[in-house]
């Protein structure tokens, strides 16, 4: 073999460690954990202090990684063409093919996998070189940065973004390692559900709202709140289609203290705030905030009262259930034993999927009542009861006209997919 082409294979070797160390240590960074990562730098690991540098800025580590693979895959071509110039038909499309299969399996394939599977030895092994490689190539980063930064402006885009995929990936990978716990992986995940959640899926309903009309008097006003254990209540006209106004508790006690008893409550409440059913719970917040109030009375398309919202209902969409220290009201969600639940009909059925791992399935509704009672196609009554595959549900209280307590169990521990409308009702 010619000097050249020694040269022109040793070069070609050279391309096939740069991309390969790229690959690998570009996968072992983004593989490994931060609290792995802490463990290394604890036990004294120099090279983790390396690693932990190159993380500190994301965008500087992703386009240095591809700037290597371009270059090593460019120089690679050029070289292999070069090699293969000379040699007759049959001879070039071996050596092309046979260069394609080594480059696919050092180059991408084998150090990535290597990466994942151990990402604590590939990082110690390959930071250094990377480093060296990164620096090499940084009047050409410095160059890219210059280009992409009127752009980046432009179309308003930041390359230091986090996915909410990503976020979640880490919130995973977290509580595995027992970085994060449970309450505050569910915390986690309620906010990123806020943004997509309607109020129309966490409002007290209608038929749950407290409220007053307006010709009652204040004495009546005060055993309600008494009782009811409210601070504010909505004050309606003829119906609760009709909302005057909400009464705040401190505005009727002071006047109650001073002896004034005959005081109309419709010149006592404070301007109603209506949202339609269909805004999202996020915007909701904000505009309560914003307008300083605790409460929004919930109305449908056709301008009906549907329900309402506090302040209180939101946030337990992001830290769950919150009740009072002598709050006597029975756990919405109660676990009899492994396969049998006793769950409030208001409770959503996205909860009751995730407390029993099955997969009921209704777009029309949003309650486990409402799914019992498209099951049922009439009125509940006690001791009614729904079968779906292999999950009874039993109405075990109802309330008015709907289905209050409600007996789920299971067959069979596992998990089924359920439908509305797939199954007929036994009861």
């Amino acid at each position: 073999m010619d000097p050249a082409s020694s040269l022109e294979l040793l070069g070609l070797a050279m391309c096939l460690i740069i991309v390969s160390v790229a690959s690998a240590a570009e996968a072992a960074l983004s593989t490994i954990s931060r609290h792995r990562m802490n463990t290394l730098l604890e036990n004294g690991e120099r090279r983790a202090n390396v690693a932990m540098r190159l993380l500190e800025d994301p965008y500087h580590l992703r386009i240095g990684t591809l700037l290597l693979s371009t270059v090593g895959t460019i120089g690679a071509t050029a070289l292999l063409l070069t090699f293969v110039a000379n040699r007759t038909g049959w001879q070039q499309a071996t050596l092309l093919l046979g260069f394609l299969l080594v480059w696919l399996t050092i180059g991408t394939t084998l150090p990535k996998t290597l990466a994942t599977a151990y990402p604590d030895s590939m990082v110690l092994w390959t930071v250094r070189p990377l480093r060296i490689l990164l620096w090499l190539v940084a009047p050409m980063q410095w160059l890219l940065r210059q280009i992409a930064r009127p752009i980046g402006l432009v179309t308003g885009q930041n390359a230091n973004l986090v996915t909410e995929e990503e976020l979640r990936l880490m919130v995973n990978v977290g509580e595995e390692e027992g970085v994060i716990e449970a309450e505050e992986r569910d915390m986690i995940a309620g906010i990123f559900e806020f943004s997509d959640t309607s109020v129309r899926e966490v409002m007290v309903p209608r038929i749950d709202i407290v409220g007053l009309a307006a010709s009652a008097s204040m004495e009546e006003a005060l055993n309600l709140f008494i009782s009811a254990g409210h601070s504010r209540l909505p004050i309606y006209d003829d119906s609760i289609d009709q909302v005057l106004g909400v009464l705040y508790a401190k505005d009727l006690f002071p006047l109650l203290r001073d002896g004034q008893r005959d005081v109309p409550l419709r010149s006592l409440v404070r301007q109603p705030y209506f949202v339609p059913e269909s805004l999202k719970v996020d915007d909701l917040m904000r505009a309560l905030q914003s307008r300083k109030v605790h409460m929004a009375i919930i109305v449908d398309e056709y301008g009906s009262t549907a329900g309402l919202v506090t302040i209180e209902d939101l946030l337990e969409e992001i830290v769950g259930e919150i009740q009072d220290e002598f709050d006597s009201e029975e756990a919405p969600i109660q676990q009899l034993s492994p396969n049998e639940w006793l769950f409030d009909s208001r409770v959503s059925i996205d909860e009751v999927n995730d407390a029993t791992g099955l997969t009921l399935i209704n777009d029309d509704v949003d309650s486990l009542g409402g799914f019992v009672l498209a099951l049922l196609g009439s009125m509940p009554n006690v001791g009614d009861v729904v079968h779906v595959d292999d999950t009874t549900i039993e109405v075990v209280t109802i309330q008015g006209l709907r289905p209050q307590r409600l007996h789920l169990s299971l067959a069979t521990a596992e998990p089924e997919v359920a439908e509305v409308g797939s199954n007929t009702d036994d009861g």
